[in-house]
């Protein structure tokens, strides 16, 4: 008879997220400082600030941006994973830079040298010129940190392996939202039919529960027509009900795309999807510009969506993005049929011009 034990020696982290909005990126350095520190945030017991050199720090490094995490706690020594990104402002997402993620780095405040850790020549500017990352004369730095505690060793466990594979129901749904053999009510959506399952739509929608509440006899397929939505809403808003994800939409340009999510938000406040409807918010946010900075503010103001209507009015803040807002076919719509959201647009504005100097 064979026994096997096990013990473990864990090592405790304390992960934290800060990210540094860099304003009027093209100014550079404003004043004598060479570095402009970022608001002090605290991970693992420790304050930590992201440090920006817009002109680089160094001899040679002129052409760069420089970036660096520094350990501000006093007379503190602290272990740490480090990850410093920059954010894609068309896709929301972070992209890793610079990064030690495998040995932790060894801070000490006794100095600036031992207090941080980052790259000199974290990214040419000319690499920065027109990219994804800069949007709007804007530049968001990200930083991870991955504050490594002290050890602990478990005690001496029996040791059974048994694997088990990922939670998988989403996908099962996925795939029943494709087998119409099951289907027991289906839609008609401008002359398109979408087989789908009452008990799925019913569990997910308080609208779909009360409109699929008749007792349906045995056998008998339930027929809905839905009026006022476009085919590619009402699958996209189906992958939402089975699978709580939005499809890719990798086939449709910027402009279709951003139709689609307009239309999705409207679907989602129609139907009470809650959490479908902030997801379109988040990416309506991320997809402002000139040319639909108008409709979506209009669409936020009709449907209660105090998040993205801020995000609208804050864009449209600078006088030189209102006047070219104010050429377009969408902002003289809004002006006939929905005013009531440019009274923000121009107290906000009106604000902003008396703070400045």
């Amino acid at each position: 008879m064979t026994s096997t034990t096990e013990s473990s020696c864990t090592t405790q982290t304390v992960q934290g997220t800060h990210r540094f909005q860099i304003c009027q990126f093209s100014y550079g350095n404003v004043g004598d400082n060479d570095y402009i520190r970022s608001g002090t945030f605290s991970v693992g017991g420790f304050d930590w600030v992201i440090v920006y050199c817009p002109d680089g720090d160094g001899v040679d490094g002129e052409e760069y941006i420089s970036v660096y995490l520094e350990l501000m706690s006093k007379y503190a020594e602290a272990s740490a994973l480090v990850d410093l990104r920059l954010i894609n402002q068309v896709t929301g997402q972070a992209c890793t830079i610079c990064a030690e993620n495998e040995v932790p780095n060894q801070f000490r405040s006794s100095s600036f040298e031992e207090a941080t850790w980052g790259r000199e020549k974290f990214i040419s500017k000319r690499a920065l010129k027109d990219s994804v990352y800069l949007k709007d004369n804007c530049l968001v730095i990200e930083c991870v940190v991955t504050v490594v505690n002290e050890l602990r060793v478990s005690g001496n466990k029996a040791f059974y392996e048994i694997e088990v594979p990922p939670p998988n129901a989403l996908e099962h749904f996925g795939k029943m939202l494709k087998d119409a053999s099951r289907a027991d009510v289906t839609f008609k959506v401008r002359g398109e039919t979408f087989p789908a399952h009452r008990a799925v739509l019913s569990a997910r929608s308080p609208v779909f529960k009360e409109q699929l509440s008749e007792p349906m006899k045995e056998n008998k397929m339930q027929h809905v027509t839905v009026d006022r939505m476009e085919p590619a809403v009402f699958e996209a808003l189906l992958h939402f009900v089975y699978t709580d994800s939005l499809p890719t939409m990798d086939d449709l340009d910027r402009d279709e795309k951003d139709a689609v999510v307009q239309h999705l938000l409207v679907a989602a406040v129609q139907y009470g999807l809650e959490r479908l409807k902030l997801m379109c918010e988040r990416i309506l946010c991320m997809s402002l510009d000139v040319k639909n900075v108008a409709v979506i503010l209009r669409l936020a103001d009709r449907h209660n969506c105090w998040k993205l209507k801020e995000a609208c009015v804050d864009f449209l803040v600078p006088s030189e993005r209102v006047d070219a807002v104010m050429k377009t076919h969408d902002y003289e719509t809004m002006k006939l049929f929905s005013p009531s959201p440019l009274a923000d647009v121009w107290e906000k504005s009106r604000r902003s011009r008396r703070s400045s100097p």
